[in-house]
């Protein structure tokens, strides 16, 4: 299995000031009298591709500041963090600015994400039908109810199909419609293998979603393990605490945070033994200087084209570079109804072709925003949230007569054998088929009632595609599993092919798994 997440002795440590100007003066002069506290100690785990990691733990455990740190939004004090993904926040708010209305904060959030102003466009009707919260998408979100705020936030999240999903108790508000809508596109990233991390106080969202949980307790990480043996003993300590006098429970909450803040003593007297002290002015100078050069840094990068955050992730967060196209070597199939293919890796400028829904294409490399495809031995690139990994659908029962009330042909089970078979062996047993083309590119034979497609690669039948005498009952079929892309584009899988319907224009393309 692929390791998106590495922590290796992560520490976070904050210090605590009586007012707003110590804290200003603490960036100049720092005063070693000051006290400090871990709100994450020396955590350590390791995260692999597609799976679902939950967070448990009573209140000032370090659940907010582990997600916090998953984003990206604040450095370690100590350790390092490996990320192989471009990770996204979904909290109560997290990323929205209360001044500006949820139009104007889809626009924000998009561009810092790094979309954009065409894709933003194209995302936008998507993000408003999700977060449904009718006109107040032209309100400010400071006039939002938290539940408003949390269905923006996670649908624009959400649609910025990212690699890594936090999800910071952002399914605690909201109506009972609007949760199962979330849950079912988390469920949609499980099944693509995205690797999620979710926050959460609800024992029951925490078993039916995770596959492993981390318990944390008090900044310090006491358990991680299956589901089923963290949420039992997380349990028993629950059941063990709400028995405490209200009495009991203060002192065992004041001795914990001792604790955390006795630490953060001990590693100042560590560090201080372990090296000289240097004089007092030249520290300070020392850290004049460098607050200087990150302010020229921070000027510098807005006339530069790589996100501020890249900038000023002062190495403690490593992640793969998003310029960089990794090799992957695995077929796809397109999920949009009609996807754009480009001959410039950056995706942009005018299109070179299109495909269709459901058109099976071989991943060789990706990033974080496209993917590097080969179509009728040509070589492309597309926007990666356009396609579905075949490896990522759930395998189901579904078979060629589960279709038969919308199939024309009579003889369509004959046509599923062409497939992977060559083009001269195929025109042979057609009779008359006339030729086209499809609009990237490659020869298709169409039968003489033009009721079935034979779309050919490299002198090779890719796929068939049936034309529907009437829309496919999408509801019945999503009850045997597949993938939902929405109300007329359904996906699902079996032993030995692909099923892909679209209702919008009446279709069945099927293709090979080989």
């Amino acid at each position: 299995m692929k390791l998106k997440v590495s922590f290796r002795n992560v520490s976070k440590q904050y210090f605590l000031y009586k007012k707003q100007s110590d804290k200003i003066k603490g960036l100049f002069f720092p005063n070693r009298n000051q006290k400090g506290f871990f709100a994450v100690r020396n955590v350590s785990f390791d995260v692999y591709e597609g799976e679902t990691i939950g967070f448990v733990g009573i209140n000032g455990s370090g659940k907010s500041t582990m997600s916090n740190l998953l984003a990206k939004i604040i450095p370690p004090t100590s350790g390092e963090i490996d990320m192989n993904g471009q990770p996204s926040l979904i909290a109560i708010s997290a990323g929205l600015n209360n001044q500006l209305s949820g139009k104007d904060n889809i626009r924000l959030k998009c561009l810092m994400m790094g979309l954009n102003n065409r894709q933003i466009d194209e995302l936008y009707e998507k993000i408003v039908e999700f977060a449904d919260i009718g006109d107040f998408i032209d309100q400010p979100v400071k006039s939002y109810s938290s539940g408003m705020k949390s269905r923006l936030g996670f649908a624009i999240s959400a649609h910025m199909d990212p690699d890594i999903l936090i999800i910071d108790e952002a399914l605690s508000v909201g109506d009972q419609t609007f949760y199962q809508k979330c849950v079912d596109r988390i469920t949609e990233f499980k099944e693509r293998g995205k690797t999620i991390f979710f926050v959460s106080h609800s024992i029951g969202q925490i078993e039916k979603m995770c596959d492993r949980v981390a318990w944390m307790h008090y900044g310090e990480m006491r358990m991680f393990d299956e589901t089923k043996a963290v949420v039992k003993e997380y349990k028993a300590f629950v059941d063990w605490f709400n028995k405490l006098s209200k009495k009991e429970k203060k002192k065992y909450q004041n001795e914990q945070i001792e604790g955390r803040t006795r630490a953060a003593e001990e590693q100042k007297i560590s560090q201080a033994q372990q090296k000289k002290a240097k004089p007092k002015f030249i520290a300070n100078t020392i850290q004049i200087t460098l607050l200087a050069l990150l302010a020229v840094g921070a000027g510098a990068s807005m006339f530069s084209d790589k996100p501020l955050r890249a900038i000023t992730s002062f190495g403690d967060v490593k992640q793969s570079d998003a310029g960089l196209y990794e090799s992957v070597n695995k077929p796809a199939l397109v999920k949009a109804e009609k996807a754009d293919l480009y001959t410039e890796k950056d995706i942009k400028g005018k299109a070179s072709a299109s495909v269709s829904f459901g058109t099976k294409v071989q991943v060789e490399a990706e990033n974080n925003q496209a993917a590097k495809v080969k179509l009728n031995d040509k070589e492309y690139f597309m926007k990666k949230t356009d396609l579905y990994k075949v490896n990522a659908l759930k395998k189901t029962d579904v078979q060629l007569n589960d279709f038969s009330g919308s199939l024309s042909s009579q003889t369509a089970e004959e046509f599923l054998s062409y497939l992977n078979k060559s083009r001269d062996d195929v025109q042979s047993k057609l009779k008359n088929p006339a030729a086209g083309q499809t609009a990237d590119g490659r020869n298709v034979l169409k039968t003489s009632d033009a009721k079935t497609d034979v779309v050919i690669d490299k002198d090779t039948v890719s796929e068939v595609v049936f034309h529907l005498s009437r829309p496919a009952d999408i509801s019945a079929l999503s009850e045997k599993g597949g993938s939902k892309i929405n109300q007329n584009l359904l996906m699902l899988k079996n032993q030995e092919y692909t099923f892909s319907v679209n209702n919008a224009d009446q279709t069945l393309t099927v293709t090979s798994k080989k």
